[in-house]
């Protein structure tokens, strides 16, 4: 029932009072009219609910964050198309709902609109989300009026949902040569674009041969060209992926809030996501593999990620979206370090935005063959705060 709907209806009750009391032609005319004035709004909604359709619609799958304290504008499109050629579409509302599933924002928009007659209208549907991660856009249900609002009439519900990700803007980060171009004695399809190495089934470079070279790394077909004798070098052999794990415990960040004023609003779980996005586009731009490792404490499993262009970053991210953060520091490092039995790795990075006592725990568990870089991303967000 509408606002339109018990004005009419009190209107509707004076008048057969005024009729009662006066009997006269002037209101028996004036009730006629306001018994004809629904039949005549009804006719119409009828007609419209068969030539209205609707459908919803994203644009665009990402949306990106301006800066890290400002809010993201995600949207998604719905297009009602009015096929009657006379009348016009002068009100219609739409119901929508929204949810980051990561940061746990949600809540409720009414969307007005309105179509000209045998037009098809686009009308964007804005969201304001503060945090990064999964926003689900529902349209509950799309509903027409008549021209006194008198009645209303569904012309779709429940349509499917529309999930945009938000990301946060990237920040400059450097990640040294050593960190993620390691050296491995096992055969391997990466080959280092900086150092030499003894792998003859890629070539690093080809010069002129010097004293001490050996005779089998001659390069006979060249050389017979050139007429000098040229020396092929061999290519380093790499990992074939870098190892990062996620550190999704953000047990500090309730604290900081209610003790401690930062700077700005920006979460914990926001600077998480902007080192992994950085990284992992800085790692994409030099053709460097990666494989994303964290723990979903809601499945009770480490899960998986292999990263090799920017279409499997974007899946990833889908993916974390849909994990709980935690407080339980020791669930975490315990499903690390049972990880494939304890895993073997030559070098690993390891994503973090809490403060740890049990960073070394990892190392001597024997999952980190050499080292264990551990990147605190919170980076100057931090320093503000001390």
């Amino acid at each position: 029932m509408t606002i339109g709907t018990l004005f009419f209806a009190l209107l509707f009750l004076v008048g057969v009072l005024i009729s009662v009391f006066f009997l006269e032609f002037g209101t028996v005319a004036v009730m006629g009219l306001l018994v004809l004035i629904p039949v005549f709004m009804l006719v119409f909604l009828v007609c419209m609910r068969l030539r209205v359709t609707a459908s919803v619609d994203s644009k665009n799958p990402v949306a990106e964050k301006d800066a890290m304290d400002r809010p993201a504008r995600p949207s998604i499109t719905l297009s009602v198309e009015n096929r009657c050629r006379i009348l016009p579409l002068t009100k219609g509302i739409a119901k929508v709902r929204y949810e980051n599933r990561f940061s746990g924002e949600k809540g409720k928009l009414k969307i007005r609109f309105s179509v000209d007659a045998g037009r098809r209208r686009d009308r964007r549907i804005p969201v304001v989300i503060k945090h990064c991660g999964n926003v689900a856009i529902t349209v509950e249900k799309v509903r027409i009026y008549d021209y006194m609002s008198i009645f209303a009439w569904t012309v779709g519900r429940h349509y499917e949902t529309q999930d945009i990700l938000i990301l946060p803007p990237m920040r400059e980060m450097y990640l040294g040569k050593d960190r993620w171009y390691n050296e491995t004695s096992e055969d391997s399809d990466r080959f280092s674009l900086y150092k030499k190495g003894d792998d003859p089934s890629e070539i690093f470079d080809i010069r002129e041969f010097a004293d001490g070279d050996k005779i089998q790394r001659i390069h006979w077909k060249l050389s017979s060209k050139t007429g000098s004798l040229m020396v092929k070098e061999g290519s380093l052999p790499l990992t074939k992926a870098v190892h990062i794990f996620i550190d999704l415990c953000v047990k500090d960040e309730e604290r900081r809030r209610k003790g401690r004023k930062r700077k700005t609003e920006i979460s914990d779980t926001d600077l998480l996501v902007q080192g992994i996005y950085s990284i992992s586009m800085f790692m994409i731009e030099h053709a460097i593999p990666q494989k994303y490792i964290w723990y979903d404490r809601e499945n009770g499993i480490v899960q998986e990620r292999q990263v090799e262009q920017e279409e499997e970053l974007l899946w990833m991210f889908q993916d974390l979206f849909r994990c709980r953060t935690t407080t339980d520091e020791n669930e975490l490092f315990q499903a690390y370090l049972a990880w494939e039995g304890g895993k073997q790795l030559e070098s690993a990075l390891y994503l973090t935005v809490a403060d740890h006592d049990q960073n070394g725990a990892m190392e001597d568990s024997g999952l980190i063959r050499e080292r264990l870089e551990v990147i605190d991303l919170r980076g100057e967000e931090r320093e503000g705060e001390e």
